[in-house]
């Protein structure tokens, strides 16, 4: 299956029928959907009635004193679609436009206090994970961190969803973490991760091996499932044709004229395990451990990518929390301005995920 995130509707190669959620949206541009999650009603209020709070989401991810990346591109992100993000950093760097010049790693007691005082206070509705950092207690501190989280949830209507950006590799192919630190995100994160958004190098870096067709991107996906993660999101960001640098940083990137039609794409591929909501008997998955799901749009011809993975990240862990408080305020009759109903409730991973690679590459678009 091949979905375009704009509205879904001309690129479709083949069309699988689906349930409720995905029906909304087949049939209205993701760009509305975007657009309508947040925005606030024009109509009066009922005398007495409660608006909620905004979705509480965490970034758990390192600072980027340029602004362009990291917990900056994150927040910007998560209040944009109307939640309130909260942060708890795990490494600082000094960097601006032209690059980085040196990364601190604040005490892992210094992590630990700053998420122990978000969940004892603001509880999250969804979580992202970003950069670690090479430092393995840093890493295995944010484990144990989720894996607390995941026994709150036990007794919750719906968990609390979380979504990690493996910062392994750099978009220029520069290696950013150690295999010590990847050993223990695998072994210690993947468990409580729902879903893992790699890069095609960070994919490879998972996988051990080099993905150059389709069909190596699906058995990477099945297999990255395998590590313990529920779902899996192989961004295209880069053309399957793309290498990474050598040691010594020469470009190893090569393109054939086969592949210029094909580059003109930039296409994710989306893989889960899970198989909820429940279906009607008339219905069908759009994707599960057995079906993927390519999600495809124009490739933004752009040197400007620069947390473009921060930010679809974060995007999808806001709209994922704002489907979670409206399911749980429509099941507990918590009432409110404009709660429980729209398409809010409808919002499940995959289309979380086509809303945000809608988000950035209208981004790409409007910045060049």
């Amino acid at each position: 299956v091949i979905l375009s995130p704009y509205c879904l509707s001309p690129l479709w190669t083949m069309m699988v029928p689906t349930g409720k959620i995905a029906a909304f949206f087949l049939s209205f541009p993701l760009v509305l959907a975007v657009s309508s999650l947040s925005l606030p009603t024009t109509t009066t209020p009922p005398k007495n009635s409660i608006t909620p709070p905004p979705p509480i989401v965490y970034t758990i991810a390192g600072s980027d004193s340029g602004g362009g990346a990291g917990i900056q591109a994150d927040l910007h992100a998560i209040h944009s679609l109307g939640c309130h993000g909260c942060s708890a950093i795990t490494c600082l760097t000094a960097q601006n436009s032209m690059g980085v010049t040196s990364v601190h790693t604040p005490p892992v007691s210094f992590l630990r206090d700053q998420l122990e005082t978000l969940v004892g206070d603001l509880r999250p509705g969804a979580i992202k994970v970003g950069m670690l950092g090479d430092d393995v207690d840093i890493a295995l501190e944010v484990g144990r961190f989720l894996k607390v989280v995941n026994e709150m949830g036990k007794g919750e209507e719906e968990s609390v969803f979380v979504v990690l950006d493996p910062v392994m590799i750099s978009t220029s192919g520069h290696k950013l973490i150690g295999d010590k630190v990847k050993e223990v995100m695998i072994e210690y994160l993947f468990p409580y991760v729902d879903l893992i958004t790699p890069n095609k190098f960070e994919a490879e870096e998972l996988l051990g091996r080099n993905l150059v067709t389709a069909a190596d991107v699906e058995k990477g996906a099945r297999d990255i499932l395998k590590m313990g993660a529920k779902a899996v999101l192989i961004k295209g960001g880069h053309s399957l044709t793309e290498s990474r640098k050598n040691n010594d940083d020469t470009d190893t990137t090569t393109k054939t004229t086969a592949d210029d039609t094909k580059y003109a794409y930039a296409e994710d591929y989306f893989l889960s395990t899970t198989e909820s909501p429940p279906l009607s008997q008339d219905e069908e998955r759009l994707c599960d451990g057995s079906r993927g799901v390519w999600l495809r749009s124009h490739r933004v011809d752009s040197i400007h990518t620069h947390g473009t993975g921060c930010t679809l990240s974060s995007v999808i862990a806001a709209a994922m929390a704002i489907g979670r408080q409206q399911r749980v305020l429509l099941s507990s009759g918590g009432g409110g301005v404009g709660t429980g109903t729209g398409a809010a409730i409808a919002i499940e991973v995959v289309d979380a995920c086509c809303i945000a690679k809608e988000y950035v590459t209208a981004g790409g678009d409007q910045g060049g």
